[in-house]
């Protein structure tokens, strides 16, 4: 399904704040070389997002000019620095040509995205009024913590790749073709330098300076149809494609998911738009349970996703992207989640108990074919981790009696393959495992799902009898919405087959 981006320029920031901060999760993952290449991207985008903001200090009288403050000669600096880095490194056997970091690429596509918009949209407007420079203010330090993130992530990586080098020197007393101990030290002062730079800038002012970030009141419609939405591609690309890194962003997306139900559904009964003990007793525990096997198969999908291979459906990630977006802007403020008072503020909760009905039934249906992917024979995973979980599932495995090591005689996947980490078959018991793991996920989602079929929506004259302080005695819903459609005629519907 495809469509265009329709995230706002906040939200664009606010993704690559978050993205930025997500590399940090992942230290033991990170490829410098591959960061390293698309770092200059990033700042590359930043600095043209930055030309296209408004400035920020008044004309000149005469020329009309714009002279640059402090922090616009910075945001200068740095794009020169890391340009300067970029050339210097073309030509060298490191970090060399390949594959880009997909996270540091969707920053620069972010960025490169909102400075877009801006300028699509720009007009000639006098002086900005005082919210609209708070606004504008809280742009550019969204902007240049990103960078200043981001760079540590990457400094983190080229560090680490140091380290190894060295190691490996002390060992072998060479290093093999490719790798140089004396580039990687010197991006690795380089970047160390960057950071600092940045964070120089961004003391005293973050995140101060974010209080003044523009909201739009959310409309009425987005999160719906943006769920819909997801659903959609989600069984789309999964349909027409098997790979591990949509079944990771379909996992982590229906967490997501999940965790706004609970928080919109937890609101929605603390003001009585829907029953509490139904919530307490039945939806909340099956819901989060959903949630972290969602959780967990997402983890498992990750490990077995290649390293150069994490490249998402772009009309999937578009969806996600979306859906993140708009579940946001109803529950979040900043990086915690919003007061309930503002959350019963930005959206209808009558319509939740609804709206959560559908997720589950959708929930539901991608748990399966979650399952179905496990159980296609051409699905693969990364040498690495279908090696880890072939020596764990078969130690932990009743029914085999033999004792096995982690030598690489014991190994399940060839040496080559260990070593670039390549996409491999599963062996029949690594799928098992993984099939096993599906069908609980199915089962945690069939659980939701019927705990939601029972949700009570509270009636306009319910509510307002417990908002005046009387709680109704009504539990549940009414017999009559209890029977099924058959059991009123008394015989089975037209084509119904049973």
């Amino acid at each position: 399904m495809t469509g265009r981006d329709k995230r706002s320029v906040g939200e664009l920031l606010l993704e690559s704040d978050h993205m930025a901060r997500s590399i940090l999760m992942d230290v033991d993952e990170m490829d410098a070389a591959m960061m390293l290449r698309t770092w200059g991207e990033v700042v590359q985008a930043a600095g043209e997002l930055w030309q296209a903001l408004p400035p920020v200090t008044p004309p000149q009288p005469l020329t009309g000019e714009h002279l640059p403050d402090s922090t616009d000669l910075a945001i200068q600096q740095l794009a020169a620095r890391s340009e300067a880095m970029h050339r210097t490194g073309r030509g060298r056997a490191w970090p060399g040509d390949g594959p880009a970091d997909e996270r540091l690429l969707r920053i620069a596509e972010s960025f490169a995205r909102a400075a877009d918009l801006i300028s699509r949209h720009a007009t000639a407007s006098p002086p900005l009024s005082e919210p609209e420079q708070r606004d504008l203010q809280a742009a550019r330090t969204r902007i240049m913590h990103t960078l200043y993130i981001g760079s540590h992530g990457v400094a983190v990586a080229v560090g680490q790749r140091a380290r190894e080098l060295e190691m490996k020197m002390a060992a072998r007393g060479a290093l093999t073709s490719g790798d140089s101990l004396r580039h990687s030290r010197a991006a690795h002062a380089r970047l160390t330098a960057f950071e600092q730079h940045a964070g120089a800038v961004l003391k005293g002012t973050y995140p101060r300076a974010l209080a003044g970030e523009h909201r739009e009141p959310p409309a009425a419609t987005r999160l719906a149809h943006a769920l819909a939405s997801w659903d959609i591609q989600a069984h789309r690309t999964l349909t027409r494609r098997l790979n591990t890194a949509d079944l990771m962003l379909t996992a982590r997306t229906q967490s997501v998911v999940l965790a706004a139900c609970t928080t919109l559904t937890r609101v929605a009964a603390d003001v009585g738009q829907l029953d509490r003990q139904q919530y307490t007793t039945r939806l909340s525990p099956a819901v989060e349970t959903s949630q972290e096997r969602w959780e967990t198969m997402a983890r498992l999908w990750k490990d077995l996703t290649p390293p150069h291979s994490r490249r998402v459906d772009t009309d999937l990630a578009r969806a996600a992207l979306e859906t993140r977006a708009a579940v946001h802007e109803l529950i979040s403020d900043g990086t915690t989640i919003a007061h309930a008072s503002a959350i019963a503020q930005r959206t209808d909760l009558s319509r939740i108990g609804r709206l959560t009905q559908q997720v589950l039934a959708t929930n539901l249906d991608l748990a399966h074919a979650t399952h179905d992917a496990t159980t296609n024979p051409e699905l693969t995973g990364a040498a690495r981790a279908v090696n880890a979980l072939a020596i764990a599932t078969r130690r932990h495995d009743p029914r085999d009696v033999q004792t096995r090591d982690d030598s690489p005689l014991a190994a399940w996947v060839t040496p080559r393959d260990l070593l670039a980490n390549r996409a491999v078959p599963l062996p029949d018991h690594v799928r098992s495992s993984l099939t096993a793991a599906a069908g609980s996920l199915v089962d945690a989602n069939m659980t939701a799902m019927s705990a939601a079929a029972s949700l009570d929506h509270v009636s306009a004259q319910d509510s307002q009898t417990r908002q005046n302080g009387e709680p109704s005695a009504r539990r549940g819903r009414a017999l009559q919405d209890r029977l099924p459609n058959s059991m009123s005629t008394g015989r089975p519907a037209s084509r119904c087959e049973r």
